[in-house]
């Protein structure tokens, strides 16, 4: 992506990280990178360098699952494949509930990357992390907020394959 400007560079990769394109504009510098995989190693880098607080603003910024309130187009997506957009109501209420403990336990909405998963499966990861530690749910979260923007990279690259090297 030599070609790329700051500004498409940001357009393109600033909501990898669900609205926290600080992570995108502190990898920009770094191009041209080797692989994704580098790209991504560094955008990590740039979150794992982050105090306590910028990387909490990180995770509070997720929406909830199943969640029917102003999304990014990513999270609506990615709900949507999981089956969470059209949840039951007593399901849909079940979520809602357990979101809410969660978020009271830990002080950041659940956070999961749903690709490839039933709304059964997030149920019980839901459950079964409520049971963590705080300091082991903040690492957890921040792992699947790894997972995802990798997830959302590796599709960008699919629907934008180029001759540029990234």
């Amino acid at each position: 992506m030599n070609s790329f400007t700051k500004d498409r560079y940001i357009a393109s990769f600033g909501d990898l990280f669900e609205h926290s394109s600080w992570i995108a504009e502190a990898t920009y510098h770094k191009r041209p990178f080797d692989s994704l995989e580098q790209m991504h190693a560094f955008m990590i880098k740039v979150v794992e360098q982050s105090d306590d607080d910028k990387k909490m603003t990180l995770l509070c910024h997720h929406p909830d699952l199943g969640s029917r309130l102003t999304m990014s187009e990513h999270s609506v997506n990615e709900q949507k494949g999981a089956g969470l957009g059209t949840l039951p109501a007593a399901e849909q209420q079940e979520l809602s509930r357990d979101n809410d403990r969660y978020k009271g336990k830990f002080g950041f909405p659940f956070i999961i990357a749903v690709k490839g998963k039933t709304p059964e499966e997030i149920g019980k990861a839901l459950k079964e992390r409520l049971e963590h530690t705080p300091e082991e749910e903040f690492r957890t979260a921040l792992e699947e907020v790894y997972l995802i923007s990798w997830y959302r990279l590796t599709s960008w690259m699919e629907q934008n394959m180029t001759e540029e090297r990234v």
